[in-house]
């Protein structure tokens, strides 16, 4: 993994990353890449960054990777994130290769590069997929802590529009946080309370929320915390974050409100424990 924090390298890539994307140089004599072992580092099923195809990682919209869910086609899967990087071969394939490279946030401009493998059932629709960096999949769902042990995580990252199903990256957030919680506390007990933003009936944002947290509460279960010392709650569109102008739900007013769709997660010893 490389960091870099040139600007003019980083303004670069930005314009390359408006054309269409690396080109798939594959050929029919390419073997499927289920039986190319030989490019494999021993241990993590990643291909090793060989200096005869890497070009420095291709800059990728994280939106994109945070839209990609299983049961999508590889042509879906091409649409959101473009080709893998890889000469994978024509038929059979089940593995995608690919190597992004995504903003930190830090002043400068500074972006590591990850590797993101994806993999396809025998139907072709994906499956499941999975970051070689621990640090790569934190960057698109980042843990904030609020105060003291109560850590926010948001809606819009965890949860496709409008639904109480988790994300890919949703799951892998949560996962940290159990991981986390599990360190910290010898039986860890949580209260985990789930908010909208100010569109939609109170009813309904009442019902999602408390669905949503609902979902977060029987997930972090299968992650070692007992269901048992989770509470849960529904706040709808209560105790909101910021404040957005506007009466309608245009797309820089939802981006406004945001940080209002959130989960958080009180994390506490259990009274049991």
């Amino acid at each position: 993994m490389k960091v870099w924090s040139s600007d003019a390298m980083r303004k670069a890539a930005l314009g390359a990353a408006g054309i269409a994307g690396v080109v798939l140089v594959a050929g029919c004599a390419a073997p499927p890449n289920n039986d190319r072992a030989e490019i494999r580092e021993a241990g993590d099923g990643f291909p090793a960054l060989d200096d005869n195809w890497y070009d420095g990682g291709r800059f990728v919209d994280p939106r994109n990777i945070l839209r990609i869910k299983e049961g999508q086609s590889k042509d879906q899967v091409r649409q959101l994130i473009g080709n893998p990087h890889y000469s994978e071969g024509f038929f059979g394939v089940r593995e995608w290769n690919y190597v992004f490279n995504l903003y930190t946030g830090e002043e400068g401009g500074d972006y590591i590069t990850c590797q993101y493998q994806v993999e396809f059932d025998d139907e072709m629709a994906l499956e499941s997929s999975r970051w070689r960096e621990a640090q790569c999949p934190a960057l698109l769902a980042p843990v904030e802590r609020k105060e003291d042990q109560t850590l926010v995580l948001s809606g819009d990252v965890l949860f496709d529009f409008d639904s109480d199903r988790l994300t890919l990256e949703g799951r892998r957030a949560l996962e940290r946080v159990a991981q986390s919680a599990l360190s910290e506390f010898e039986a860890p007990g949580m209260l985990i309370t789930g908010y909208t933003d100010r569109f939609g009936s109170a009813t309904y944002n009442q019902a999602l929320s408390q669905s949503r947290a609902d979902t977060v509460a029987d997930y972090l279960s299968t992650q070692g915390i007992s269901r048992g010392d989770i509470r849960t709650a529904g706040r709808g569109e209560a105790d909101p974050v910021v404040t957005c102008p506007g009466s309608v739900a245009t797309q820089s007013v939802t981006e406004c409100l945001r940080p209002n769709r959130r989960v958080e997660i009180t994390i506490s010893e259990s009274v049991d424990g």
